[in-house]
């Protein structure tokens, strides 16, 4: 996977996680991960295809996704209801659009899918020969982990 394809995700999440939950986001060391099994409690995926093709993969805790959701409405959430979902869902997407402006900036364009979001470890999610560059975040609501799984689809068509 090539690594300029993870900087655009992490200058989004920083620009959007701090307009949208009004946090500063500090980044872990970002390491390689080969595994198919969800370790989080909410996970966001996205795919992408295009000049670029894969999936993003935005991992939280049931707790961070319910903070999440309450500063991005406004209102307490003890519950990780459906609206909790809708919330949760749409800033992984944000952040997701946000990068694709920054790879069609490196000239890749690309598409997304809609966001699904999968409750509950352990499920598996085959990226077929593709691994994960996970970029570990955190800021004053949790810890997110964005999991990163292109391939330069310029490349296998030439």
């Amino acid at each position: 996977m090539r690594v300029d394809f993870v900087n655009p995700f992490i200058s989004a999440a920083v620009d959007v996680v701090k307009s949208t939950l009004d946090c500063d986001l500090d980044r872990g060391p970002l390491r390689l991960d080969a595994s198919k099994i969800a370790s989080d409690d909410v996970t966001v995926v996205i795919g992408v295809t295009g000049d670029a093709e894969g999936i993003v993969m935005y991992g939280m805790s049931e707790r961070t996704a319910k903070q999440f959701a309450t500063a991005m409405l406004g209102q307490r959430m003890p519950v990780f209801d459906a609206l909790a979902e809708s919330a949760v869902a749409e800033l992984g997407n944000m952040i997701a659009g946000a990068a694709t402006v920054g790879l069609e900036n490196q000239s890749y364009a690309c598409r997304l899918t809609p966001p699904t979001l999968l409750y509950g470890r352990g499920t598996m999610i085959s990226l077929i020969d593709i691994n994960r560059l996970v970029i570990p975040l955190s800021c004053k609501h949790g810890k997110l982990e964005i999991s990163v799984a292109l391939r330069d689809h310029k490349k296998i068509l030439s």
